[in-house]
């Protein structure tokens, strides 16, 4: 079949197919995922992926974590997570001596929180062109697409020339990481990479590191009846709080900005949370004694989360006049989770290859120009490929909005679309057999 008359019909199937992808992505929002360290619940989700592998025709590889030899002693590895029952599922369709690609992604999900969802968050109901529920958009939209992918290619008799992969891994929220070094270590190393996080259907070939820390003060407690003195640990917290938003704006006039991020979304600091005092009664009838601040800070490749503490606490001790109650309490500052290296993949002439392929697909399957490849607003597992594995990755995912907030929904006129592009950048990647 001429790629013309292939590639038209790639876009009839799609189109004849609407209804069953849209029902396996709800289908996978439906199953709920959710990590909660050290914790996981992906169990169901990935035994139904490893079903649904199987039965379109892949060869499919369900292990635990720990059975994976090398992992404890990676230098990668984060040991502080509990992996029963949390199983990577991967699956192998084609073959031959073409390119390989793998489609990798995270199972799990966030928390769906307690906000007020205008949809249940794991419904996966259909509403004005969207799809709603926790995951939808980050990431099982753009697993969903990968997979619908594969099936179209499958039944249309399309002779793959390589080997393609869909990987789906545990463990990638709240810093994790360990599901998609697992799949590294298992030996899964394909030609490249596609990491379908919601990209919003742009190239990105580098994403940010980010790390989040926790800032613990203790005061003097109390109520100065005799003339005690006395240190409030809330005074400390919010100054602590001022001190790291000047210390945003500190350290974005001092950023040498980075090409793939060029009218982009910079590194940022952002405040999560503020605790002190006894947060179980509604009257307090003293100063607090102790205060907690968490915040996360992101970084360019390259940066690790040591020279971010040390950054900080440079500017800590020189900005200290500025703010008198930390200069009585002085924070103690843990990490709550691993940093997540910033990372970007490498270029030669084999990705050069690849982008021109997905750049070029990617016009046929939109109707307008690919810009080139950016950097993404968002840390993920990427440097998994690209600092510890021969496998260079490329994010590629849907549109949508609320990734890890309240009425999260996948965008469904770019998850058609994608189906087709992923299916347009196997068949130029991989080669047909003759």
């Amino acid at each position: 079949m001429e790629r013309d008359r292939l590639s038209q019909a790639i876009r009839l199937w799609v189109e004849e197919h609407r209804e069953e992808a849209v029902g396996l992505a709800a289908k996978l929002v439906q199953i709920p995922s959710v990590n909660h360290p050290p914790d996981g619940d992906e169990a169901e989700y990935q035994r139904f992926l490893a079903d649904w592998l199987q039965e379109a025709g892949a060869e499919v590889d369900m292990y635990q974590l720990m059975d994976v030899p090398g992992l404890k002693v990676h230098p990668a590895y984060m040991d502080s997570r509990v992996y029963t029952n949390r199983p990577n599922v991967a699956g192998s369709f084609f073959g031959g001596t073409g390119r390989s690609l793998l489609f990798s992604g995270h199972a799990d999900t966030v928390y769906q929180g307690t906000e007020r969802w205008n949809y249940p968050p794991f419904g996966g109901e259909v509403h004005d062109g969207y799809l709603y529920g926790r995951g939808a958009y980050d990431m099982k939209g753009g697993m969903a697409a990968a997979m619908m992918a594969v099936k179209c290619l499958i039944s249309l008799n399309v002779p793959l020339a390589g080997a393609v992969h869909i990987e789906s891994v545990v463990d990638e929220e709240h810093g994790g990481a360990n599901g998609s070094l697992a799949g590294r270590l298992r030996g899964l190393n394909a030609d490249m990479a596609i990491i379908p996080e919601p990209s919003n259907m742009r190239l990105y070939t580098a994403h940010l590191g980010g790390g989040i820390w926790k800032a613990r003060f203790e005061g003097k407690s109390g109520i100065g009846f005799s003339g005690e003195e006395l240190v409030s640990a809330l005074d400390a917290t919010v100054e602590f709080a001022a001190m790291l938003k000047a210390f945003r704006e500190y350290r974005l006039g001092r950023l040498t900005p980075h090409p793939l991020w060029k009218g982009g979304r910079e590194p940022e600091v952002t405040l999560l949370s503020i605790y002190s005092g006894d947060a179980s009664r509604e009257l307090q009838e003293k100063l607090p004694a102790t205060g907690e601040l968490n915040f996360w800070i992101e970084a360019y490749p390259g940066v690790t989360g040591e020279d971010i503490l040390a950054e900080l606490w440079d500017y800590y001790e020189a900005q200290l006049v500025h703010y008198p109650t930390l200069v009585k309490c002085r924070p103690q500052i843990k990490p709550l989770i691993r940093y997540l290296s910033g990372s970007e993949m490498r270029r030669d002439d084999s990705t050069d290859s690849f982008l021109q392929i997905a750049a070029r697909t990617g016009q046929a399957v939109l109707g307008v120009p690919i810009g080139p490849p950016q950097g993404s607003p968002f840390a993920c597992d990427g440097f998994m490929f690209n600092l510890y594995s021969s496998t260079p990755a490329l994010i590629l995912g849907p549109s949508g909005e609320n990734a890890h907030a309240a009425d999260e929904c996948l965008e469904l006129d770019s998850y058609e679309r994608l189906i087709r592009w992923y299916a347009e950048i196997l068949i130029d990647w991989c080669g047909l057999l003759p």
